[in-house]
C-alpha cells in the first residue's frame, strides 16, 4: 500500500471510533478498518437502511472540518433535504497526497489561492508559505489541487443525479465517497448512469438482492426454490445469472475491494501492445475514401504495427504516438493484464465474504465485463495524462526560454522579411520600437547583378536611417538573401541576426496588430514584427499565440484547454517576473501581470494617457477597477522610474518598504542612492557580515522577504536577478541546401528542444535533428544555443539527421 493512502486509513478509522451511532462506514467495519469475518444478515441490512432515511433518528458527533468535507444531501429520502453528507477527505488532506507534501503546506496553498494570489505572487511574496518550491512545482501543485476540486464537484453531481434517479443506496454512496479520483468514481458511477437498468439492478427488482447476500455469506440457497413462472425466473440457469450479477456489484463496488485495486494497480508492471489494423492495410480505391479512413499515411507508425513494451518504460512521445494511430484507425492499443492480479485479487475477496463458489463467480463476472475494461482505460488514462503534462513541459520550457532572449537594446534596426516571388518585406524602427520606413524590395535572389535596383533601395535606406542592426527572418529565401546582402555589401559594417519568424505572419493578420499599424499591409507589419523581435523580444512575443511560435511537441495531441490554460501561466510568469515598467509597457504586456487582465491593462493605460503617466505605485490604486487584492498581486510587478519613492523602481513589494528602509538603515546605507551605481556594491559589501536569520527576526519579517529586499537592493539598474537571458545568435557562413553532404560540418541554433533530442536551424530550410543518442556526452543544447553539427546518415529521405560536435560560446 503506498505510504500516503495509510494516512487515509488511519483517519478513517480514527474517525469512525469516535461515532456514536452508525453510519456507512460502520455497516462493514470501516472504508479501510480490518473487513469483519462476520456476515451481514439481511434484517440487519433493512435496520441500517431505515434509520438512515430518518435523520432526527440519528446523533451524528459534529466531524472536525480538517478531517472531513460537507456536501449538499444526496440521500435517496425525499424527505430529507437539509441532511449532510461527510467526505472522508479535505482538500487540503487530499492535496497532500497527491502532491506528497506536508498538509500544512497543502492548507497554505489552498488558502493563498483562494484568497486570489496568483502563481507568480505566491513565488516571490509568499515562499515562507509555500516552504520556498519553484514557480514549475507551485504550477503542479495548482494543476493538482485543481484535479481535487473537480472530483469534489464531481462526486456532489453524482449523488445529486443519483438521488433523483432513485439509484442512491447507502453501499453506493459510501462507494463514491470513498473515491480518490474521477477514475474510481467512474467505475462505481459508469452502470448506473444509464436510463435502462443495469444488470444488477434488474434481478435486484426481482426481490433476489436478500438471497444474494445471504449465499454470498455463506449460507446456502436453494435456486428451484426461487423460480416462478415469470420469464426473467424461469429457470435455475436464468437465476443464477440474475444472483451472479447481484454479487458482481455487491463486490467491485465493495469500498475495501477498491483500495485494493488502487493497492494492486500501483504494483502492477502492465504491458501495452500495438499492432496495425486490417483496414489500414485496404487499398484505398480513391482520394476521398482515404481521407475517410485516416490522415496519415500508415507508414508513418511503421514502428508501432507489431510492438510491445512495459507500461512504466513507456515514453511521453511514444503514447502520443499510439492515441494518434489508435484515432486514425491505424493502430490497435491493448493493455496486457497480468493473471496474477486476478488472482490476488480472489485471495482477496476470498477473505472479506465466505461463499468461495459466489466470490469467485461473482468476481469472474465483475472482473470481464467491469473492473478489466476499466484497468485498461485508466492505464490508458495514466500514460496519456503523463504524456500529455511531458508535452506542455517541453513547450514551456522552450517557450520560457524563447521569451526570454536577450534584448539588444538602444539600436536603430532594420527587420527583413525574406521571399522569392513577393519580394523582400522591409520594415525599420527606431530604438523604442517606432516605426521608420516600411517598403517591399525585389531583390534578385538568383544571381549578383552589379545593377540590382533592389540593393540599391535598401542601401540608401540603411545610409538614411544609420541603421545599426538587420534582423533577417529565417523562413523562405533566408539564405539567399543572406548571401544576397554579401554579395552587394549591404552587410559589410553592420551585422546579421537571424530571427525565427514562426508566428509573425498570423500575428501580422490578427485584431491586435491592425490596431496597433491600422491599414497596413500585413506583409509589412510581418517585417517591422521581425525587427522588434530582435530589440524586445518579450514584447513582441507576447503578442503572438504560444501554439504559433514553434517550439512545442505534439502541440496537436494535447487538449487545446490544457495546453492554453498552461502556456497563459508560463507568458504570465515569465513576465511578472521580468517586470515592466508601467509609464511605458504595452497593453498585450499589461494583461498579462500578475492580478492583471485585459480590461484592467485599458484602464491603467486610459489613467496613464489621462494624468501623463504614474508616479508611484501607489497611483495605481486610483485606476478605476483596482482594488486592494488586485494592487496586492501586480504591484511588485509593475515598475515606476525616476519617481519620488526609489523602491518603486525595485522588485520588493509596497507591503514590504517599510521593512525594506529598516534594513537600509541597519546597514548604513541611503535609500534615496539606491540608483546610483555604487549602491549595489556598497550593499553586497555590508551584506556579506548580516546574519539573516537574527535580522529577519529583529525586523519581524521572515527570511525569504529579506533575502528578497537583498537581492533587490544588490541588483544593478535595469538588470533582474530571477532570469538568465539567452544571447541573441549572430549568424555564421552556412552552406546552402543542396550543397549539404554527409560528413559536413555545420554551425546552427537550437530551435526546439524535445525530450528524444533538439531541431537545429543551420539555414537550410528545414531543421534538422539531433537524437538523444547523437548528442554524445555532451550536455543537452538549449533553445537559442549555436552548436556545431556534423551531418550524418537519415533513416528518412530528405530529413536531415545531425550529430552534436560541441556547444558554440
Amino acid at each position: 500500500m503506498d505510504p500516503n493512502e495509510k494516512s487515509f486509513k488511519g483517519a478513517a478509522v480514527k474517525s469512525n471510533r469516535k461515532r456514536k451511532t452508525p453510519d456507512f462506514d460502520d455497516l462493514d467495519g470501516g472504508s479501510y478498518a480490518k473487513p469483519p469475518r462476520k456476515a451481514i444478515k439481511t434484517d440487519q441490512i433493512k435496520e441500517v437502511k431505515h434509520v438512515l432515511k430518518k435523520k432526527d433518528t440519528l446523533k451524528t458527533k459534529k466531524v472536525s472540518s480538517r478531517s472531513a468535507v460537507k456536501l449538499d444531501d444526496c440521500d435517496d429520502s425525499s424527505d430529507n433535504k437539509n441532511d449532510n453528507i461527510f467526505i472522508l477527505w479535505d482538500e487540503a488532506e487530499m492535496l497532500s497526497n497527491t502532491g506528497k507534501i506536508p498538509q500544512k503546506l497543502a492548507e497554505n496553498f489552498i488558502k493563498l489561492v483562494n484568497e486570489g494570489c496568483t502563481l507568480p505572487f505566491i513565488a516571490r511574496y509568499r515562499k515562507a508559505a509555500v516552504d520556498n518550491l519553484m514557480p514549475d512545482k507551485l504550477q503542479d501543485l495548482y494543476d493538482n489541487y485543481q484535479n481535487v476540486s473537480q472530483l469534489k464537484k464531481k462526486v456532489k453531481a453524482v449523488l445529486e443525479t443519483l438521488k433523483k434517479t432513485k439509484k442512491l443506496t447507502p453501499e453506493i454512496e459510501k462507494s463514491i465517497l470513498n473515491a480518490r479520483n474521477l477514475s474510481e468514481l467512474d467505475l462505481v458511477y459508469a452502470p448506473l448512469k444509464s436510463h435502462s437498468l443495469s444488470l444488477a439492478e434488474r434481478a435486484r427488482n426481482l426481490g433476489l438482492e436478500p438471497h444474494a447476500i445471504k449465499a454470498l455469506n455463506g449460507d446456502f440457497i436453494d435456486l428451484k426454490m426461487l423460480c416462478s413462472d415469470d420469464e426473467d425466473l424461469s429457470s435455475t440457469d436464468i437465476v443464477d445469472g440474475h444472483i451472479t450479477h447481484i454479487v458482481a456489484d455487491i463486490i467491485h463496488k465493495d469500498t475495501r475491494v477498491l483500495e485494493q485495486m488502487r493497492s494492486l494497480k500501483d504494483e502492477t508492471r502492465f504491458t501495452i501492445q500495438s499492432s496495425r489494423t486490417k483496414s489500414s492495410t485496404k487499398d484505398k480505391k480513391d482520394e476521398k475514401s482515404a481521407k475517410i479512413d485516416s490522415k496519415s499515411d500508415p507508414e508513418t507508425y511503421k514502428l508501432y504495427f507489431e510492438w510491445k513494451c512495459p507500461s512504466h518504460f513507456i515514453k511521453p512521445h511514444q503514447t502520443l504516438a499510439l492515441n494518434r494511430g489508435e484515432d486514425e484507425k491505424i493502430l490497435s492499443v491493448k493493455v496486457v493484464i497480468p493473471d496474477w492480479f486476478y488472482n490476488k485479487m480472489e485471495r482477496f475477496c476470498l477473505s472479506l465474504w465466505k461463499s468461495s463458489y459466489w466470490v469467485r463467480k461473482g468476481l469472474g463476472d465483475a472482473y470481464n465485463r467491469l473492473i478489466k475494461p476499466w484497468l485498461s482505460r485508466q492505464v490508458r488514462s495514466d500514460l496519456t495524462v503523463q504524456a500529455h503534462k511531458e508535452a506542455v513541459k517541453t513547450f514551456i520550457n522552450n517557450l520560457e526560454k524563447y521569451l526570454l532572449t536577450e534584448p539588444v537594446k538602444n539600436r536603430i534596426i532594420v527587420g527583413l522579411d525574406p521571399g522569392f516571388k513577393a519580394g523582400c518585406k522591409v520594415g525599420i524602427i527606431n530604438a523604442n520600437g517606432d516605426k521608420l520606413e516600411a517598403c517591399t524590395i525585389h531583390p534578385d535572389l538568383r544571381q549578383v547583378r552589379h545593377n540590382d535596383i533592389a540593393a540599391k533601395q535598401l542601401k540608401d535606406l540603411l545610409e538614411k536611417y544609420k541603421v545599426e542592426l538587420i534582423g533577417l527572418g529565417n523562413g523562405t529565401a533566408c539564405r539567399e538573401t543572406e548571401l544576397w546582402l554579401k554579395g552587394h555589401h549591404l552587410s559589410d559594417n553592420i551585422p546579421i541576426v537571424i530571427v525565427p519568424e514562426q508566428g509573425a505572419s498570423i500575428y501580422s493578420i490578427s485584431k491586435e496588430a491592425q490596431k496597433e499599424h491600422p491599414n497596413m499591409d500585413p506583409n509589412l507589419i510581418s517585417a517591422l514584427s521581425i525587427a522588434r523581435r530582435v530589440l524586445d523580444p518579450l514584447g513582441e512575443l507576447i503578442k503572438v499565440d504560444p501554439k504559433n511560435l514553434g517550439v512545442g511537441l505534439y502541440q496537436h495531441d494535447v487538449p487545446p484547454k490544457m495546453l492554453e490554460s498552461a502556456l497563459d501561466c508560463a507568458v504570465e510568469k515569465v513576465v511578472s517576473l521580468v517586470g515592466v515598467d508601467i509609464n511605458t509597457a504595452s497593453q498585450a504586456m499589461l494583461r498579462r501581470i500578475s492580478g492583471l487582465n485585459e480590461g484592467r491593462a485599458k484602464k491603467i493605460i486610459a489613467y496613464r494617457q489621462e494624468k501623463g503617466g504614474f508616479k508611484s505605485r501607489a497611483e495605481i490604486l486610483k485606476v478605476p477597477g483596482v482594488g486592494k487584492i488586485t494592487f496586492q498581486q501586480c504591484a511588485g510587478f509593475l515598475k515606476v522610474l525616476g519617481g519620488n519613492e526609489p523602491l518603486d523602481s525595485t522588485i520588493i513589494h509596497p507591503e514590504s518598504y517599510d521593512i525594506a528602509k529598516s534594513f537600509a538603515k541597519k546597514i548604513g546605507v541611503n535609500i534615496k542612492d539606491l540608483t546610483l551605481p555604487h549602491f549595489p556594491a556598497t550593499v553586497e559589501s555590508k551584506a556579506e557580515t548580516v546574519d539573516i536569520e537574527k535580522t529577519s527576526k529583529d525586523l519581524d519579517t521572515d527570511v525569504c522577504t529579506l533575502e528578497l529586499i537583498i537581492n533587490a537592493f544588490k541588483q544593478k539598474s535595469y538588470e533582474d536577478n530571477v532570469i538568465t537571458f539567452c544571447r541573441p545568435v549572430y549568424s555564421l557562413a552556412v552552406q546552402a541546401k543542396d550543397q549539404i553532404q554527409e560528413g559536413m560540418t555545420l554551425t546552427g541554433v537550437v530551435r526546439n528542444v524535445v525530450p528524444f533530442g533538439c531541431f537545429v536551424d543551420c539555414g537550410v530550410g528545414e531543421n534538422g535533428l539531433i537524437h538523444r543518442k547523437n548528442l554524445g556526452n555532451s550536455m543537452t543544447p538549449k533553445l537559442g544555443d549555436r552548436v556545431s553539427v556534423k551531418v550524418i546518415p537519415s533513416m528518412k529521405a530528405n530529413k536531415l539527421q545531425l550529430k552534436l560536435e560541441k556547444i558554440l560560446d
